[in-house]
């Protein structure tokens, strides 16, 4: 695969985890956090095991488990504390806090992986990291915005099941590690409601089908360009063109769908976030 590919896989990537925000955003107006985790990831494993048997890659080695297991756990969590998130603050205050997730990335990545970032990516990663401050953090204040905090610590599990996603791929297919995450988080998710003693509430899924549909299609899809994207580009980036997008869509769309307000500080951090992006992309 050619860089250029690599980078456009991203791209399409970004935008289809912006636009699976947005479905999931407003499926967390009307469904429970943990009943939202075990549908959206339930649902899209029929999708997800077409594609394996499309491919017919079912690569898979005894290492794999470590890695693979591990992601599937931070998920599980990261999954629902971004439900929760959703449920406490606005889109875009919350949202744009996943934009510390690159900064995570790359300093994970750089350690772990010896993942080579540069001057031009280091500028990129900070300036969306930047934005993501100006519009997470209370104004005149240097506290968190009621979600932000929550998804804060989202941005920093997401960036460490990053890092266990590159080390997967190198142990088992594409398909075969999309597969086991949907389905960990799926049981994950399925297991903390039996836990709890809510099961039932798995009965309001019935009245949001059509949301549901169009949620999964769009994680299953992102997902997948995702994970094609990581084979051959840095955490880091492959984190940043998401985020930047997102932090992007974020303000975007809280305005035109939530009606949420636009101020010159959201102005000003958007204008930092697409520089960054673009810092990574000419």
């Amino acid at each position: 695969m050619s860089s250029t590919l690599a980078f456009q896989l991203a791209a399409a990537a970004a935008l289809g985890w912006a636009l699976y925000d947005l479905a999931r955003r407003a499926l967390a107006n009307h469904l429970p956090a943990w009943v939202l985790v075990a549908a959206t990831t339930t649902g899209a494993l029929p999708l997800l095991l077409g594609w394996a048997l499309y491919e017919g890659d079912w690569r898979i080695t005894a290492a794999y488990w470590t890695p693979g297991l591990a992601a599937v756990a931070l998920n599980v969590a990261a999954n629902f504390c971004y439900f929760r998130a959703f449920q406490m603050a606005p889109l875009s205050v919350t949202l744009p806090m996943l934009s510390f997730t690159p900064l995570f990335a790359s300093l994970l990545g750089a350690v772990f992986l010896g993942d080579d970032i540069g001057p031009r990516e280091t500028a990129g990663a900070l300036l969306v990291v930047l934005g993501g401050l100006a519009l997470g953090l209370r104004a005149g204040g240097f506290s968190f915005e009621p979600g932000s905090a929550m998804m804060l610590a989202v941005a920093f599990l997401w960036s460490a099941t990053l890092l266990l996603d590159k080390r997967a791929l190198a142990l088992a297919s594409l398909q075969v590690h999309a597969l086991v995450l949907n389905a960990g988080v799926a049981v994950g998710g399925l297991a903390a409601l039996a836990i709890l003693g809510r099961v039932r509430e798995l009965r309001a899924v019935s009245g949001h089908w059509g949301g549901l549909a169009v949620a999964v299609a769009l994680g299953a899809t992102a997902l997948a360009f995702q994970l094609y994207a990581l084979r051959e580009l840095p955490v880091g980036i492959v984190e940043t063109i998401k985020r930047g997008v997102g932090g992007l869509s974020a303000v975007v769309l809280g305005r035109l769908i939530y009606g949420e307000e636009i101020t010159l500080r959201k102005v000003a951090a958007v204008a930092m976030m697409a520089i960054g992006v673009a810092f990574l992309l000419l």
